[in-house]
Order: C-alpha cells, then structure tokens, then sequence
C-alpha cells in the first residue's frame, strides 16, 4: 500500500493523519467506465494518468473518507458524462425537501447544481419561489426554459440582489461529494442564507447498497472526491456555523440488491478484481426474502443516499 502523501489533509477536519483504504491506478479507472460504455480522452482525465494510484484516505481522527481533491473532473469531464443521463427526474430527497419546505412555511429556495430543474418543478408546483444554480450551459437553459430564475455563477459569487435578506433554504443534492472543498461551500451558503434559513443536503451512502460495488467508476475521482456516512454530518455541522436538524437515510429497495451485484461482478471482472465470495447466492436470497417480507420498512436505511437538514441560527452572530 502507498505511505500517506504529506501534502494531504482531511477535506473534513484537516487532520494530517491518514490511513489508506484502497487505490485504483489511472489504467484501472479507465477500464471500469469503459465498462460503462464510457471512453474519455486523456484531458477529461487531467491528472489520472494510466500509471497514476488514485488512492482512498480516512482520517485517523473523525473517520472521513476522500481522495485528493486536486482529481476532482473539469468541465470536459461532466460535458462527456451528461448523455449518460446524467440528471434524475426524481429523486427521494426531492419530495422529502418540498414537504420539509412546505412544514417550515418557506417562501422561496436556491437548488445548486439544479440541473434541468426538476426538484425547482416540484418546490414551485408547492408554492415556492424557485431559484438555481447550475454551470452546465445545456442544462441551465432547459431549466431556465421552465420559468426558473438560473444563476450560471459559482455560490460565492451571486449578487447581493439575488435574494434580498437571503434565501430560506439552499438545497445541495448529490454535490458535496464532487466538491474538493465541502466545508468551503457549506460556508458559502450560509453566507447567503437568511438567518433561521435551512440547508438540505444529499449524499452517496457510503454504508449503504453501494459498499457492494467499491469498484463502481462513478464512486472514484475525477467523479467522486469523498465518501460520505451520517456521523460525517455532525463533523460537517461542528465546521460550520450551522445546526444540524435532522438527518437520516432512504430506504434501499429490493430490486437494487441484485442489480448491484451485478454491476459488482462485471466491473471486478474488468480490472481482475475477486468479487465477494459467493455473495450470488446469498444476495439473490436475501433480494427476494427482502422485497417479499416488506423488510425496507423496518430494516436501517441502506439505500443509496443519506440526507440532512441543516439551520442557521435566528441571531447571526450566534455559534450554535
């Protein structure tokens, strides 16, 4: 296994001490998407070469998992990604947030990385008044096409008109893990939150479905640049002057367990990878003893997203 790399701190709480949890190399990366039906030239890979070890740290201290966040994918990177349908429809966190919104009596909400605006449909069709932000030029259009109020700019640099007095809620869904800085953006919407405003956040489960397919391409950079499990939020929360509110996880559904696997086979088998000993059998039981039984309803929340909500304290210069 490769020593720490002394330059690296934790994207999280910035300890120096890490441990290495798996690597990749670049020529390995590059098979698992092509798996996928996916080939990107070298420049969409910017510092993965083929020999290049992209490695798996967790902090010693507080546990979190990342990569070196100067991997994160350039804007080649997610152009050649989208016609891979890459924008969801629909996605557990958007009803979840609507209804949290509706509860809470908010006016109005900023979706980042809005996409085509399908979660700002669904906040406007419940009331709200809907802005987002999103850079992928295709996308915002579409978006913007539907009566959205679109920013093509970074967070930070929004307009101080944008919202006057600050958004009620700022919504960062499937985000953080492509960001090399979350506690930096985090910061950032706050800073364009009104005070008593909330932030809902999504994730990939790192201790979800998806802990059966570690070689999945979508789960390593340049896509991904961290790893997150629900005791990540509390770190995130302790960074930030923010309270956590409430956070949980969706509910995994039968169907994906099978899928998943295999997913998991076909990808070990593209980098000689052994897949999980005779997890066929055992997961084609537990898949249908699963859906059978109704055990999503009672069983912890393994799907493939975890979520939070965040506030921001009614007297400004209060930590919480």
């Amino acid at each position: 296994m490769p020593a720490p790399d002394t330059r690296l701190k934790c994207l999280l709480c910035s300890h120096e001490h890490l441990k290495v949890l798996a690597s990749l190399t670049g020529r390995e990366i590059r098979k698992l998407w092509h798996e996928r039906d996916l080939v990107f030239p070298p420049e969409a890979l910017a510092g993965i070469d083929e020999d290049s070890s992209v490695i798996l740290w967790a902090c010693a201290r507080c546990g979190f998992q990342f990569f070196d966040s100067a991997l994160a994918g350039n804007s080649l990177f997610y152009e050649l990604l989208e016609p891979a349908d890459y924008y969801s429809p629909d996605r557990p966190e958007f009803q979840r947030t609507t209804r949290f919104a509706v509860k809470h009596r908010l006016r109005n909400v900023l979706d980042v990385g809005c996409g085509t605006g399908s979660f700002l449909d669904l906040a406007r069709q419940a009331g709200l008044q809907t802005f987002g932000l999103e850079l992928n030029p295709k996308a915002a259009g579409k978006a913007r096409a539907k009566g959205h109020q679109i920013f093509d700019r970074l967070l930070h640099e929004l307009p101080p008109d944008a919202c006057p007095g600050g958004f009620d809620m700022i919504t960062l869904f499937q985000v953080l893990e492509h960001v090399p800085d979350p506690v930096g953006i985090l910061n950032e919407a706050y800073a364009q939150l009104k005070p008593g405003g909330f932030i809902s956040i999504a994730v990939p489960n790192k201790l979800g479905i998806g802990r059966f397919m570690p070689w999945d391409p979508a789960q390593w950079p340049p896509h991904h640049i961290s790893r997150w499990g629900l005791p990540d939020f509390k770190t995130l929360a302790s960074r930030t002057n923010l309270r956590l509110e409430t956070s949980g996880g969706d509910l995994l559904l039968g169907t994906a367990i099978n899928h998943t696997f295999s997913w998991h086979t076909k990808l070990s088998a593209a980098i000689n990878r052994r897949p999980v000993p005779k997890a066929g059998a055992w997961l084609g039981l537990f898949s249908w003893g699963y859906r059978k039984s109704g055990m999503k309803y009672f069983a912890p929340r393994w799907g493939s997203s975890i979520y939070a909500f965040f506030q921001k304290s009614e007297n400004v210069g209060e930590h919480p």
